[in-house]
C-alpha cells in the first residue's frame, strides 16, 4: 500500500469538508480544508465548472494534492434551470419561488448533478454523477441535515411522498445509503482507495 499524503479540499463549506474528511479518514487519508475565492465562470456543465475551479486551485496551491467540487440542480421542465446557478436561484427566488415556477408543471423531475475533481500532483481526475429526484408541490419539513434549502422542495424516490427536509435521522441514513452509487464523495473515496493499493 502506498503511503497516503495530505490532500487539500478547497472549499468554504465546513459541512461539506467535514463530510468528506470523515469518509476519507476511513481509508487513511488526512484531509485539510483550504478556502479560496473561485471565479466559477459561466459554464453550464458541472464538469466544466469543476475543471475550471481545479485549474485555478492548482495555480493557487502548487505542489499540493487538491480536491474541488461543484454541484448543480437541473429541472427538465424549466429547460435545465437553474443548472449550476443554484445560489442565484436561492438568492433571487428562494425555494418558494421555485415552487411557483413549477406550479403547472406535470414533469416534476429534478436532477442534482455533482462533479468532484482531484489533482494528485501529476494528473487530474474528474468524477461526475447525477441523482434524479422530484420537486414537491409545496415546501415541507424542517430538517435540512446541514444541506441546502432546496431540500424543502426536493424529494427522492426512496421516500416518494416526502421532501428530504421531512426525513428523520434514520430515514436520512437510508436515503444516503440509497444514493451511494451517485454520491460524489463515495465515488472519490473508491477512486482514492484504489489508487492507494
Amino acid at each position: 500500500m502506498k503511503q497516503a499524503q495530505d490532500i487539500y479540499f478547497i472549499t468554504s463549506n465546513k459541512k461539506k469538508y467535514e463530510s468528506l474528511k470523515k469518509q476519507l479518514g476511513s481509508i487513511g487519508i488526512t484531509l485539510k480544508q483550504q478556502i479560496y475565492d473561485f471565479d466559477e465562470g459561466r459554464e453550464l456543465s458541472i464538469e466544466a465548472v469543476a475543471k475550471y475551479k481545479l485549474a485555478q486551485a492548482k495555480k493557487a496551491f502548487p505542489d499540493k494534492k487538491i480536491i474541488v467540487d461543484d454541484r448543480g440542480f437541473f429541472i427538465p421542465a424549466l429547460n435545465g434551470f437553474p443548472g449550476p446557478f443554484v445560489k442565484l436561484l436561492l438568492d433571487s427566488f428562494s425555494y418558494k419561488g421555485l415552487i411557483k415556477l413549477m406550479a403547472n408543471e406535470k414533469d416534476r423531475r429534478a436532477i442534482f448533478s455533482y462533479a468532484v475533481a482531484y489533482y494528485d500532483g501529476k494528473k487530474d481526475k474528474v468524477l461526475v454523477a447525477n441523482e434524479v429526484g422530484f420537486i414537491t408541490n409545496k415546501p415541507k419539513g424542517t430538517n435540512l441535515h446541514g444541506w441546502t434549502d432546496l431540500l424543502y422542495v426536493y424529494g427522492h424516490p426512496t421516500f416518494p411522498n416526502k421532501s428530504l427536509a421531512e426525513l428523520d435521522d434514520k430515514e436520512w441514513k437510508e436515503y444516503l445509503k440509497s444514493i451511494e452509487d451517485v454520491d460524489p464523495f463515495s465515488l472519490l473515496k473508491k477512486y482514492l482507495s484504489s489508487e492507494l493499493t
